[in-house]
């Protein structure tokens, strides 16, 4: 019994001291921040920074031609066309515990987010909500390809 017990504490040991040494390398390796995600990141500072400054060129870059959200009813030509009315206005859009994966040439960013505004000279804020943007590598940049929100309430 004596026995089992020492092979069982030194499995113990071993797998603790793995785990650990497993963990901090992927806490100060630079593969876990990785250039892809880097640059997912950047797309996604430029579509908040589009937003902000109703720079609809910028946005026609980010979306791809296929873009589409709230299940296909609203597509890039929509999204365009919202941020040029001179009656809609973003004045913040805040984002926080955003999260990025990268797999191949596809990504997702998500996290939670809220927005205050106007349309047509009345203020609006929106409740805090989830957000999840679908992005894909195409000739050699990232494009945001879907958008998914839902309310946190």
């Amino acid at each position: 019994m004596q026995r089992y017990a020492a092979r069982l504490s030194a499995a113990l040991v071993a797998f603790l001291v793995g785990t650990a040494s497993s963990s901090l390398f992927n806490v100060f390796s630079p593969a876990r921040v990785g250039s892809a995600e880097r640059e997912v990141l950047e797309v996604e500072r430029e579509y908040v920074r589009a937003h902000l400054e109703r720079d609809v060129a910028a946005l026609e870059r980010l979306l791809s031609d296929d873009f589409s959200s709230f299940r296909g009813r609203v597509r890039k030509e929509h999204r365009l066309a919202m941020l040029a009315n001179p009656y809609f206005k973003i004045d913040s859009l805040k984002t926080e515990g955003v999260e990025v994966s990268v797999s191949g040439d596809e990504a997702r960013v998500s996290g939670r987010a809220s927005m205050k505004g106007s349309l047509a000279g009345r203020d609006f804020e929106t409740p805090d909500y989830k957000f999840t943007r679908r992005l894909a590598k195409r000739n050699g940049r990232w494009q945001i390809t879907r958008m998914r929100f839902r309310l946190t309430w």
